[in-house]
């Protein structure tokens, strides 16, 4: 795992002190060295996170003929079989970053194609003066990019290094501030700043005389209708296993997360087959998150080398100010902390650790789709009535009863929406649009970042997947790269290996998710490798209890007091100061969101 970074421009060499700066702002993804090459028309940069290939492994890495250089950032699983497919070439390194080349010159400008594993990266083509581009097919390795004020074409790893190149002045982007306030993160497909793009997932982009170009080279599956539970079970398992087995490749230690959930418990029982004595890791964070009991039982059964991580003290003030300088856009997932925390821990015993990551999407573990499987009953009576709206006020107090409240959900969305997909945009709101209208911002296209990229088929199914291209590439995998390359630490998850993901994408719904069942199929096809207290376990999520947070922590008091009842902080250059004061004293989400974003302004430089 690495920092990237380049311009392209003529006579490069004399980019080399806004380069420098770049990878100086990076060295937290890449703390083990640092590189530069420079053609003639292009500068290319690198911090590397040592972990295959130790000593010929560095980069910028060139072609054996020098006619092509690349910087990369992430791991090609398997890339030992590609190599075989690619004996014509004349690899000099044992690197997986050397098939990215290989691939290249056999390929062309499809080669990303036939690249798997999570990755971004720049190839500079010298011959035809060709800059390409990518990112893996759902967004574990970012990159963004912007044109400078002389023309220079500049990327990175992340905002702030192009920000460190002093070639760019940023401007807010209020689109983006405008979902970030809706759903606490700004949107994979668009950067929190005008001037400044990201490279969505499964796209790559040419710069080449001056244009940019970008397509998509990956699409989701279609959906499999005609295969059987059986045949399906069995796939699943001889996918995930494989999975699991390429992804623990490393020439450094390796461990695993353990939260004691199902997605981590299976990713650990699967790599105990073929890693003995696997380092695991789970944590407690005071009287907030608790993950110990059950994680010491998976550790118990397969024998782990297992870590508790107990952080005694945590300052939440200070470490909320600390995400602000890690994320460089506002990310108000309060998970993000508690997420640092545990790489920052798990760093002092390893560089790679496996991940759970990606199994609630890929295999509907979210509570939030069962109502959509009561959409099509005839029900719709049931929520106009007002004796059932008064039921469902109680219910939401009541956890016993969810089947009811998913079923009055259901009923609800049947009557409002017209299709799955904009049911589910109503869902998981923090500000409505009545709301963001109250503060002062201007919605204009309240669907302008919903562009899907497969055939809708109003299903459940549809829901699973914009969570895949929204949820889970702009708030998930944005959360565990930062919060992990902060520390120098790679995360590997898994469920999202390109050949497992594929076919659990291509399953209908029905074999995921039921009124009263969710990852049917990983339960049927693995559970035989769980304890019979985690079969029996319900999911339970990462964040932090902000309410709580914000009502009893005496520095994030202290930090709300300075940040949101000051009306000269620059959060009330651009919302009303007089309409946030009642949402402030409820100490709930919104006030949350609004602090994590008056911290983020203070602490960037930019044009409103």
């Amino acid at each position: 795992m690495c920092g990237i970074a380049g311009i392209i421009k003529k006579d490069s060499q004399k980019y080399k002190p806004q380069l420098k700066k770049m990878t100086d702002s990076l060295s937290h993804r890449g703390p083990d060295a640092e590189g530069f090459y420079f053609f003639k028309d292009c500068g290319l940069g690198h911090r590397r996170l040592s972990i295959i290939d130790l000593k010929t492994g560095d980069q910028p890495m060139l072609s054996y003929n020098g006619q092509a250089g690349v910087v990369f950032n992430g791991e090609i699983y398997g890339y030992q079989e590609i190599k075989k497919n690619l004996s014509n070439y004349s690899f000099q390194t044992t690197s997986d970053t050397e098939v990215i080349l290989a691939l290249y010159e056999k390929y062309g400008e499809n080669f990303v194609k036939h690249l798997p594993g999570m990755f971004a990266f720049a190839l500079w083509d010298d011959k035809n003066k060709k800059l390409i581009c990518a990112r893996d097919r759902f967004g574990e390795k970012p990159l963004y990019y912007a044109l400078g004020k002389n023309g220079e074409f500049i990327f990175a790893s992340e905002i702030k290094a192009i920000l460190a190149s002093d070639l760019i002045k940023p401007k807010l982007n209020k689109k983006s501030l405008i979902h970030y306030l809706k759903r606490l993160y700004v949107h994979p497909y668009s950067a929190i700043y005008e001037n400044i793009y990201v490279l969505p997932p499964a796209h790559f982009l040419i710069y080449q005389n001056k244009k940019i170009k970008i397509n998509r080279y990956w699409q989701m599956p279609e959906l499999n209708y005609q295969i059987t539970f059986d045949e399906a079970i069995e796939k699943f398992k001889k996918l995930l296993f494989e999975a699991v087995k390429k992804q623990l490749v490393t020439d450094v230690p390796v461990g695993a997360f353990l939260s004691g959930g199902l997605d981590s418990s299976t990713i650990v029982a699967i790599a105990s087959q073929y890693k003995k004595n696997l380092n695991t890791f789970s944590f407690g964070f005071g009287e907030w998150i608790n993950e110990l009991p059950y994680a010491l039982e998976i550790a118990r059964k397969y024998k782990t080398n297992h870590t508790e991580l107990t952080p005694e003290k945590a300052d939440l003030g200070e470490l909320l100010i600390k995400m602000q300088e890690i994320y460089d856009e506002p990310f108000a997932d309060s998970s993000n902390i508690p997420t640092y925390l545990l790489a920052k821990t798990a760093r002092q015993y390893t560089k790679v650790v496996l991940t759970g990551d990606g199994g609630d999407e890929m295999l509907g573990g979210y509570g939030w789709y069962k109502p959509f499987l009561f959409m099509n009953e005839k029900n719709s009576d049931l929520w106009r009535s007002e004796f059932v709206r008064f039921i469902a006020r109680a219910i939401r107090r009541l956890s016993s009863s969810q089947l009811l409240m998913n079923k009055v959900l259901g009923a609800r969305f049947q009557e409002n929406s017209c299709s799955v997909i904009e049911a589910h945009l109503s869902q998981n709101i923090i500000f409505n649009d009545n709301e963001i209208k109250a503060l002062g911002l201007e919605i204009q296209d309240k669907n302008e970042f919903y562009k899907p990229s497969w055939k809708l088929v109003n299903s459940l199914d549809d829901i699973m997947r914009f969570d895949i291209e929204n949820y889970m590439a702009g708030d998930i995998l944005t959360k565990i790269d930062r919060a992990s390359m902060a520390n120098g630490l790679e995360l590997r998850a898994p469920f999202l290996d390109v050949d497992f993901a594929s076919f659990c994408l291509s399953l209908p719904f029905q074999l995921k998710v039921s009124k009263d069942n969710d990852k049917i199929i990983l339960r049927q096809a693995v559970s035989n490798l769980w304890t019979a207290s985690i079969r029996k376990r319900s999911k339970q999520g990462f964040g932090g209890p902000v309410n709580k947070w914000l009502s009893q922590d005496k520095s994030l008091k202290t930090l709300k007091e300075n940040y949101l009842n000051n009306p000269k902080r620059k959060i009330f250059d651009l919302i009303s100061f007089k309409n946030t004061r009642e949402i402030i004293k409820k100490n709930k989400y919104k006030t949350w969101t609004l602090l994590v974003l008056s911290l983020w302004m203070e602490k960037h430089d930019f044009e409103i």
